[in-house]
């Protein structure tokens, strides 16, 4: 069966009540957000169950969201990279347990005990390295690390280098959870080592994520930017910035997706980071099902302190259903996936809105949790409706 086969929704009775109550959710819960744009799309053993556009890509011109419409993945990346990541294990590139100055010598702190393992865990100990004082001025004013904003230039591409500045001496590597940034950049350097040069490694990440069905960029490229919804993040008098004009992008803001931004560097549709769940954990067609086990694992580290953190995933339990997947939030974007392993569900969400913390409740400034809450709620409600 081809691919476009399996992308049609299901035509039962059952189905077809099923993507009335999920599109009826996600309405109601995205209409308190306004004109938010937002992709939804569940999938089940592999086949398009439901999926779902509302709200504006691009509000001042508004352009409306469609199935082709790409979002940043924002931290949801990690997850990729770290498959990714995995799969260099696997092929005999990498060892998870082996310090990473095998790998890049000591152009990091700490490297002759750090492992990749650690990287992938957030167990590394690297402190966040964009709360540094040399980091900081890169970013806008509420960026990472509530930066000043005073170097901040969106078309002026980044480097390794300039973000290793905040990259210090590690705190007890191996020993706590504490979720870290600046591993998964240090992660990318090592990756980027391993497989020649950054440039490499985007070829070689975008032939992997091509095995899911592609979906997924991790170029920045004038081609992409119509296709590119704008994120938009609420300011405290409830007024709407574009991430995009607001600071003179001529494109893509550099700091929006793509190397050396490894903690974040994927942007897509919902599809493709649907298709790319699937085919990890549904279909382990990405790794081997022992190394998949060996990702979801919740670390001893993450354990210890009620975290469910593997290598690059995490899970989400919603009523009796546990979904691993993983949460991303950048620039006006915020994205959520995750697979329920045991029945082969998938669902993802991503929308181009961050609300001010101090506006709303707690934790429903990432629009895309909240909405897919509420439809993991939905779709846990209709399965054991349809069950009994």
């Amino acid at each position: 069966m081809s691919r476009a086969q399996q992308d049609q929704p299901a035509s039962s009775e059952h189905g077809q009540d099923l993507a009335r109550r999920m599109t009826e959710a996600l309405e109601k819960v995205a209409a308190s957000y306004g004109d938010v744009g937002v992709q939804a799309v569940l999938r089940e053993s592999g086949h398009l169950a439901w999926s779902a556009c509302r709200g504006l890509a691009v509000r001042e011109s508004s352009v409306p969201v469609v199935d082709q419409t790409m979002f940043c993945f924002a931290s949801f990346g990690k997850l990729v990279l770290a498959a990714f990541a995995l799969r260099q294990v696997e092929a005999g590139r990498l060892e998870l347990d082996r310090p990473i100055e095998a790998y890049i010598g000591d152009t990091v702190p700490g490297s002759g005990v750090v492992t990749a393992r650690m990287l992938m865990g957030h167990t590394a100990g690297y402190p966040d390295v964009f709360s540094d004082p040399k980091v900081t001025p890169f970013f806008p004013p509420g960026g990472p690390g509530a930066g000043t904003g005073s170097h901040y230039d969106p078309n002026r591409p980044y480097t390794f280098d300039m973000l290793a500045a905040g990259i210090h001496n590690p705190v007890d590597p191996g020993e706590h959870w504490d979720y870290s940034n600046a591993a998964y950049l240090v992660l990318g350097h090592v990756l980027s080592s391993i497989v020649g040069d950054t440039e490499a490694l985007e070829r070689a990440c975008m032939d992997f994520v091509a095995c899911a069905g592609g979906g997924m960029t991790i170029y920045r490229s004038q081609s992409a930017l119509p296709r590119l919804a704008h994120g938009y993040l609420v300011q405290r008098d409830g007024t709407l910035l574009d991430y995009f004009t607001a600071y003179g992008a001529r494109g893509i803001p550099t700091d929006l997706y793509g190397l050396p931004f490894a903690d974040g560097a994927f942007a897509g549709t919902a599809m493709g980071a649907a298709q790319f769940l699937d085919e990890l954990f549904v279909h382990t067609r990405l790794l081997r099902s022992a190394t998949v086990r060996e990702m979801i694992a919740p670390t001893p580290q993450a354990a210890a302190i009620g975290e469910t953190y593997g290598l690059g995933t995490r899970r989400v339990v919603v009523g009796e259903r546990i979904w691993q997947g993983h949460t991303g939030t950048y620039g006006g974007f915020t994205a959520l996936g995750g697979t329920d392993r045991s029945c082969g569900a998938t669902l993802v969400v991503v929308a181009n809105r961050i609300a001010d913390v101090d506006r709303v409740p707690p934790g429903s400034d990432h629009v895309a949790t909240v909405i897919w809450t509420a439809l993991a709620e939905t779709y846990e409600a209709e399965a054991v409706g349809f069950v009994s």
